[in-house]
């Protein structure tokens, strides 16, 4: 049921706090409105102009279409305001979950963090579009700058580390690639102290690197799901 860690929506290239705070106070005024349909536009005016912003490309085998975001917003917005209020506070909170955080605060932490050179979050995010993209070389300047990067967790609600997207499974759908190389990229994280048996909170909870990445489509497609798995068995997973 959406929201969840493979539905979650991208973000936009420059997120701002401010305007997602826009964004939540325009979700209270189609509350109010008289208007049936006033709901259902303010969420299709979202994703769309979203996925304008966000740089993603949809087409296959990502599993990401934006029709199925715009559905699947619209009928949580819809879920949510027919139990609550909907006051500033409950539009944030759609918002925020919907791009996969559990808490307003949460998220508006990750969009500070994200504009702020050289922080924390920004590395994680870096790192793991580097390793979607098969970007060795960038993913080898983190981690050397950065030693403790290769065990932290992303400040989504899954909490995956950088080993999990290896696996392009479980998290957000957008970042599910398996480059050619990842088998290297795999190896360079474990090397560099990855924990092999590490769990994220996807698919119910529990989720390791070795469970998603022998269900995950993507690799085999790919042809490197069986090497993938003996590296991962072979450091002990």
């Amino acid at each position: 049921m959406f929201p969840n860690a493979q539905d979650a929506l991208p973000l936009p290239r420059r997120p701002n706090v401010e305007s997602y705070k826009n964004l939540a106070k325009d979700l209270v005024k189609a509350c109010k409105s008289n208007d049936e349909d006033a709901i259902v536009d303010w969420a299709k005016k979202w994703v769309t102009v979203l996925a304008k912003q966000c740089g993603v490309e949809f087409r296959r085998p990502l599993p990401v279409i934006v029709s199925r975001w715009r559905d699947q917003v619209v009928r949580f917005v819809q879920r949510e305001i027919s139990e609550h209020r909907c006051r500033t506070a409950e539009a944030q909170s759609i918002i925020a979950r919907s791009h996969g955080f559990d808490t307003w605060a949460r998220f508006s932490k990750h969009l500070k963090g994200l504009n702020e050179r050289g922080s924390a979050i920004a590395r994680f995010e870096t790192a793991a579009d580097a390793i979607i993209k098969g970007d060795i070389k960038t993913l080898k300047r983190l981690l050397r700058d950065d030693p403790r990067l290769v065990q932290a967790r992303s400040t989504r609600q899954h909490g995956a580390t950088l080993l999990h997207y290896v696996s392009a499974n479980g998290v957000e759908g957008y970042r599910q690639k398996t480059p050619a190389n990842i088998v290297e990229i795999t190896e360079l994280l474990l090397k560099g102290g990855a924990q092999v048996d590490a769990e994220a909170d996807v698919y119910g909870g529990g989720s390791t690197t070795l469970g998603l990445v022998a269900t995950s489509v993507h690799p085999f497609r790919a042809g490197v799901q069986n090497p993938l798995l003996q590296l991962l068995l072979d450091y002990g997973a």
